[in-house]
């Protein structure tokens, strides 16, 4: 049997007495960066202006661009703008524990929020003009290359596993969209085995975005939004918001087991979802003798006859009362 780590021990027994004092454990929140800016962004730091370029060339050139004096810079916190970044900022809780916030960044990988960046414009999602890579395979060497940056801030941890290296005894919470997840999945693996207690990594974020990721996630899911409020694009952060609101210097309130029960307490207060709305489906001829006298009382759109139709219990596909709208708008106006 192995012995329990400091975590484990029961209150009643102490740590052994001639073992260093441990400084207490801080959080370190790491959050997807938010693709809304407060600066415009150069177009020498669109990573679409870097299309021609190999992959390996590309991100040289990406980072000597990010790395050029002459640039403008501003701190993190003041740089992304949005739903998601307001609700980031308040993750940082130093009443009930010491807590650390960093970036998980497509541009500049891990950074901390104190970091001064450039506007830049890059994402990990897919089919995007900026997007990094044209797949997860992609996404994961282009973060490993960005972790081999020395980045903003030479000196503070490039990667997940590195944080977790320099800080083995803290509590590191991932809070981190798909795509992005993905992109690190290889890194949040070696940085939990890198943990005194792997418990300790927590990623906030959707279920089942990686299957090698399942054992670490807790699982975010749109059931929790009535719950926390906002958008769905700020769900992952304000689900992170209510975990953290729970933590405590209690070291059991920092394990991912804690997290998950509090998650699962969450989706389970939430109000059912409304029962579905079953519409009668209507016949070209009903549509049509639906959309005729509206049609001769005025002008009028496709798009509000169609809420209309709905409104009162019928069904319609979009682009077949469309086609028929345009038919009886033709006869009813020549």
């Amino acid at each position: 049997m192995t012995e329990a780590t400091a975590d484990e021990r029961s209150p009643g027994v102490p740590a052994d007495s001639n073992s260093p004092p441990q400084a207490p454990a801080r959080v370190h929140i790491v959050v997807t960066c938010a693709n809304r800016k407060n600066l415009t962004v150069p177009a020498a730091l669109q990573v679409r202006a870097l299309s021609n370029y190999p992959p390996r060339q590309k991100l040289a050139e990406w980072t000597r661009r990010l790395s050029e004096p002459s640039q403008p810079s501003t701190a993190a916190t003041s740089l992304y703008a949005g739903e998601h970044w307001a609700v980031a900022r308040q993750l940082v809780n130093p009443r009930s524990v010491e807590t650390q916030l960093w970036i998980c960044s497509a541009g500049y990988g891990l950074v901390p929020a104190t970091a001064q960046l450039r506007p830049y414009a890059a994402t990990f999602a897919l089919r995007e003009a900026d997007s990094v890579g044209q797949g997860s395979t992609e996404n994961r060497d282009w973060w490993r290359g960005l972790s081999e940056w020395v980045g903003p801030e030479p000196g503070t941890p490039r990667s997940f596993y590195h944080l977790a290296r320099t800080n083995p005894n803290d509590t590191i919470i991932a809070v981190l969209s798909d795509t992005y997840l993905r992109a690190c999945s290889d890194d949040l693996l070696r940085a939990a085995a890198r943990l005194r207690d792997p418990q300790r990594l927590t990623i906030v974020g959707p279920a089942q975005a990686d299957p090698d990721l399942d054992e670490l996630v807790v699982g975010v899911t749109a059931r929790m939004r009535p719950a926390v409020g906002g958008s769905l694009l700020a769900l992952n952060v304000r689900v992170a918001q209510h975990l953290m609101g729970r933590v405590t210097a209690e070291p059991r309130t920092h394990r991912r087991s804690y997290f998950r029960a509090l998650a699962h307490e969450l989706a389970a207060a939430a109000p059912p979802p409304p029962p579905p709305t079953h519409r009668e489906r209507m016949t070209d001829d009903e549509v049509k003798a639906f959309i005729r006298p509206l049609a001769e009382a005025g002008p009028t759109s496709a798009t509000r006859l169609l809420r209309q139709l709905r409104n009162s219990g019928k069904s319609c596909e979009q682009a077949r009362f469309k086609q028929l709208f345009d038919e009886i708008s033709l006869e009813v106006h020549c």
